[in-house]
């Protein structure tokens, strides 16, 4: 009987172990990589699993920004 239990915990703690590093696994392939990539202000694409730049349209269509308004000059006393 103590042999058996014995053998009950140690099946308890191997399953405990492969459980831990199954978690710790999905996390080092699938999460980190998104954390990371976003902390950076880049993109995640889930479908090729890369972290892509965004790239703004002006740069795409040619055109420049639009400057700023310029204020008004205060008027002097």
């Amino acid at each position: 009987m103590n042999q058996w239990i014995l053998n009950a915990k140690l099946v308890c703690l191997a399953l405990f172990f492969v459980a831990s590093l199954a978690i710790v696994g999905y996390e080092w392939r699938y999460v980190w990589p998104v954390k990371n990539c976003e902390e950076h202000g880049a993109w995640w694409d889930s479908r090729d699993r890369q972290c892509l730049t965004p790239m703004p349209i002006w740069r795409i269509t040619n055109r420049q920004l639009p400057s700023p308004p310029k204020a008004p000059a205060a008027a002097k006393p």
